[in-house]
């Protein structure tokens, strides 16, 4: 049990690392490449840019969730039979992608005259037509290399996904930055995107045909049944998925739409500097699915139990002190990054963050929920998430201008993850008290760090340049930490089992796959 135990362990960590190491090359790809766009198109091109990204990204939403669905099948797959099946709903999986691009041309050349004039596009309609095709490939190029993804993350082979995903990234990056350097437009840049785009799955396909033969698609017969399984368990996971991205490209399309594009985007500049918040914990519950539900399956639920309370206590330990580092510190981070001060960025990041930083905090108790196959116990907090969003978009709007657009998001985000919480504990008969107990304590100190922060912030560097935004940023953040971890062990809130796994997860991020809490492993 134990050899069994720690091969689990180090293959997770060894998973954990490699994604971690493509995100970050994602990330600071994405860095890199962002401002030179921005500038090189200019505030309302750039907009517009944002505004189809973001109208796509709402039409990649009706894959029916296959993709986690798969995953799910893939890691659970033991039997030939097992595999053969899998073989069979890759190849529906394979299919629903060509259809899914059909249909996706087919709307928005029916509806195209409305949108443009709904998002206020004026002469860069026609551009932004051209544009839209382009990305539409890409779209369908990431639908159709869904089932070859599937394998490689439900198989747990995360090295081969994290170098096509890192190396992709930089292509992107680099491929972006030379057309606008070149004079191209929307055009070259959609054109560029969807290149890199085939290029990803054709390299995604070729690495698990080499490493799952066995399990390339093919098309057969499926039984009704086992598609209405996978159909039904894929929907519930995408309405729980999807809900947050459409939080956030609705926020794009409200504000394209109502004020323009250019506030559009530079309401987006500050979500991309709050997904750095959200890389490292997004990641982890992403690697560490495949793992509980095999974890779940062999030791049942006292092991989810103690998975559950762990996780959400280290996730609240990072996320709540780094969310306070990352408000203190938005506006010299703003212009570290752009060169120049974008108010809506700063703003942005202020209002969602806190929001944002809670929602991940409840990753763990999706992650158990998904593994003991209840998908469903999402549904109805994210659709909440999405109503309360529409239904305060319009009044806050009335009330506060383009900040009402971010701040509605904020409050549906806030009140649905309090919601799915307590309905969680309260559908599968746990106690709510102890996730409240592991919650609030790093909740109170962030709190307090950042107030203490904000109060002396006049008495830190700062100043116009990029060097002094620097020193702004590592001042104001590096002083929130330490005094964050301060009252953390001060007050008891991490005791000496806590460092001793602070330490172990330093080491080997698995670590928290193995509760050391009692009961056996």
């Amino acid at each position: 049990m134990g050899s069994a135990t720690d091969a689990v362990d180090t293959r997770v960590t060894r998973n954990t690392a490699s994604m971690l190491g493509a995100r970050v090359v994602m990330a600071v790809s994405g860095l890199v490449s962002v401002p030179v766009v921005y500038q090189s198109l200019g505030p309302r091109e750039f907009g517009v840019w944002i505004v189809l990204a973001g109208l796509l990204a709402m039409a990649a939403l009706i894959d029916l969730g296959l993709g986690s669905a798969l995953v799910r099948e893939v890691a659970k797959a033991g039997s030939a039979a097992d595999r053969d099946l899998v073989r069979r709903l890759l190849g529906l999986a394979l299919g629903w992608a060509v259809l899914l691009g059909l249909l996706t041309v087919g709307a928005l050349g029916v509806c195209w005259p409305w949108i443009s004039g709904l998002l206020r596009l004026g002469d860069l309609a026609d551009e932004a037509w051209h544009a839209t095709i382009w990305l539409v490939l890409g779209l369908v190029a990431g639908a159709v290399e869904l089932p070859w993804r599937a394998v490689l993350e439900g198989g747990q082979r995360y090295g081969s996904l994290a170098a096509v995903s890192a190396g992709t990234a930089v292509l992107g990056a680099a491929l972006a930055i030379l057309v606008v350097r070149l004079g191209g437009g929307l055009v070259a840049l959609a054109a560029s995107a969807a290149a890199t785009g085939a290029i990803r799955t054709l390299l995604l396909a070729g690495a698990t045909h080499r490493q799952h033969p066995e399990l390339s698609p093919r098309w057969g017969r499926l039984h009704r049944r086992d598609v209405r399984r996978i159909g039904g368990y894929g929907m519930r996971v995408q309405v729980s998925t999807g809900a947050g991205m459409v939080n956030v490209e609705l926020d794009r399309l409200v504000l394209g739409g109502v004020f323009s594009p250019a506030v559009a985007g530079d309401f987006d500049l500050g979500t991309r500097l709050l997904n750095l918040l959200r890389l490292p914990p997004s990641l982890a519950l992403v690697v560490l699915f495949p793992a509980a539900v095999a974890r779940s399956a062999a030791q049942g639920v006292g092991w989810a139990d103690r998975f559950h309370l762990a996780a959400t206590r280290y996730l609240a330990l990072f996320l709540a002190p780094a969310a306070a580092a990352l408000m203190v510190s938005a506006d010299p981070l703003v212009r570290l990054w752009l060169g120049h001060q974008v108010t809506w960025a700063t703003v942005n990041i202020l209002v969602l963050t806190p929001a944002y930083a809670l929602n991940l905090i409840s990753g763990a108790t999706t992650v158990v929920a998904r593994a003991e196959g209840r998908p469903g116990l999402e549904t109805r907090y994210v659709l909440l998430s999405v109503v309360l969003n529409l239904a305060l978009t319009v009044p806050l709007i009335w009330l506060c201008g383009p900040l009402g657009v971010p701040l509605s998001t904020a409050l549906a985000v806030v009140l649905s993850t309090a919601y799915f919480l307590v309905h969680f504990h309260a559908a599968t008969a746990r106690r709510l008290t102890p996730l409240a107990q592991a919650i609030w304590p790093p909740i109170a100190v962030a709190v307090a760090a950042g107030l203490v922060t904000s109060a002396a912030s006049r008495y830190l560097p700062d100043g116009p340049g990029r060097l002094d935004a620097a020193l702004a940023v590592s001042s104001r953040a590096g002083l929130t930490l330490l005094v964050a971890a301060v009252l953390l062990v001060v007050g008891g809130h991490v005791s000496a089992s806590d460092r001793m796994r602070l330490h172990r997860l330093l080491r080997a991020p698995a670590a928290i796959l193995a509760p050391t809490t009692g009961g056996p492993r």
